[in-house]
């Protein structure tokens, strides 16, 4: 059963805890045809060469031992193809065992979706972080390997630790995972995460950074009073507005702008996005100086945002290190700021005399929002009232309170005429069998899951079209679906039998 997954790596409990490390001798053994595993006797069969054949081997209902992994790292796309496809065959809840496989590769191997390993490698020859070494200076290195491995995947920094293999069969897993199975991963990406360190280059192809780029696509809605548009650099603390260097502008934007703030590697972070995962939660190494790959995604997203978007009037305020945009801000008739001129920044925007009042800004914002989390219309919010100060608010209509909402997470959270809202229009919603919840919602009473919830969205609980609950996604759809233990949605408030 998962308690927690990163993409394709988790971990579980049940039959056995994973990952695990199995010991030569202690938890394997090898005598004569037969193979000893945790002290159970498993006949071996042939084990076809990668070159003709593969076979996994069944060891266990749930786990399987993959082998000649060695041979198959000498082809990383072979491997990769060959993993993906015996998870569509088997499922993404089995249990792999990759023996043998060099430990300094094992954060890859747990990131590719392995789950058991053995330290036979290290028994051959000694090895460090950067491979085979004549010596090693860390004792039981496979064991090492797997302790820092799960350190960063229960601080929700395995990627981090993934990119930064000095190996170059490590990078041919990452990218080849990037490039082709995007969409199979995230699936199984949680929808938030405390933080997102964009380590490498390779960070720019994190699922989490290609969803947000996606969603901007597929989601996002300009604002109603949207009428002029601001494009701002990033600042190093976020969210952005209360940065230091955020709010000496916003001193001197003497209009009502829409800003949009550009930066690496999210591309473009419209402002009342600003806090939703992963634009609050993101940090980079900054030198003053942008790489091609970066240059490349920024005038991407620039330039299918001002494709989509109209507006009456664009100003940039931007360092000289982005006049790389200088050509399509001048193609769309942008007024260019270049540096650090607070008093051109203030000239520019009080002659736009373009004034909308605060709480209005805000309604539609959290319309934009509501579009952004859960696809529906941002006229959820008309006619809304908002009580309290930003951040710490609530939105009702009428009497009725619609939406809470966690700055921590920069998400609307639900209620119960969210929750019927998303029900109606049958988004972000579990089916139960018919039962009302006394407490959170298991795997086993689901029937059905909308295909769209990850792991931290806010959904709906329902029977049929009865509404029966609401709360926070412990699992993506997929383990909603496919597992029969293990808490599914930690409940927030339910409709009481």
């Amino acid at each position: 059963m998962p308690l927690k997954r990163f993409g394709f790596a988790k971990a579980t409990e049940g039959e056995i805890k994973t990952p695990k490390l199995l010991r030569v001798g202690k938890d394997i053994e090898f005598e004569g045809d037969t193979f000893i595993f945790l002290g159970k006797e498993i006949k071996r069969g042939v084990v076809y060469p990668t070159s003709l054949e593969q076979r996994e081997i069944k060891i266990t209902e749930n786990i399987y031992l993959i082998p000649n992994l060695g041979d198959l790292l000498r082809n990383t796309r072979e491997l990769v193809d060959y993993t993906m496809a015996l998870r569509d065959k088997l499922g993404f809840d089995k249990l792999f065992y990759a023996p043998g496989i060099p430990p300094h590769l094992l954060p890859v191997f747990f990131y590719l979706g392995y789950d058991i390993f053995d330290d036979s490698r290290e028994k051959l020859e000694p090895y460090s972080l950067i491979g085979p070494a004549e010596n090693s200076s860390i004792s039981n290195f496979t064991e090492f390997m797997l302790q820092e491995t799960l350190k960063a995947f229960n601080a929700g920094r395995l990627r981090e630790l993934v990119e930064s293999i000095p190996d170059n069969k490590a990078k041919e897993i990452l990218r080849i995972l990037d490039l082709k199975y995007y969409e199979k991963q995230e699936l199984f990406w949680p929808i938030w995460a405390p933080t997102l360190n964009a380590v490498s280059h390779d960070s720019l192809f994190r699922p989490d950074i290609q969803r947000w780029l996606q969603r901007l696509k597929e989601r996002y809605i300009k604002p109603l009073y949207a009428k002029y548009l601001l494009f701002l650099p990033c600042s190093a603390k976020k969210p952005y507005s209360i940065s230091k260097s955020h709010r000496e502008m916003r001193k001197h934007i003497k209009s009502t702008m829409h800003e949009v703030i550009l930066t690496s590697p999210l591309a473009l972070v419209p402002r009342e996005l600003e806090a939703f995962y992963p634009a609050q939660n993101y940090d980079i190494p900054v030198i003053g100086h942008w790489y091609e790959e970066e240059k490349k995604m920024i005038r991407e997203a620039v330039q299918w945002y001002l494709e989509k978007f109209q507006y009456e009037g664009i100003i940039s305020y931007l360092p000289e290190s982005m006049r790389f945009l200088e050509d399509i801000l001048r193609e769309n008739g942008a007024e260019m700021i270049w540096g650090h001129d607070l008093k051109e920044l203030e000239r520019v925007t009080r002659k736009i005399d373009y004034h909308v009042p605060g709480r209005e800004v805000l309604r539609e914002n959290l319309g934009v929002l509501a579009a952004y989390q859960f696809g529906i219309d941002p006229e959820i919010m008309k006619d809304t009232t908002i009580k309290g100060r930003f951040p710490r608010i609530d939105i009702w209509k009428g009497k009725r309170r619609l939406f809470g909402y966690n700055p921590e997470k920069g998400m609307l959270t639900l209620t119960k005429d969210s929750a019927e809202i998303l029900l109606k229009e049958n988004r972000y919603t579990v089916k139960i069998d018919d039962f009302h919840p006394e407490g959170d919602v298991f795997a086993a009473g689901i029937m059905d899951a909308s295909p769209e919830i990850r792991e931290g969205d806010e959904v709906t609980v329902a029977f049929n079209q009865e509404l029966r609950g609401w709360g926070t996604a412990r699992m993506c759809a997929y383990d909603m679906l496919q597992e029969r233990k293990g808490k599914a949605v930690k409940i927030r408030g339910r409709i009481k039998d």
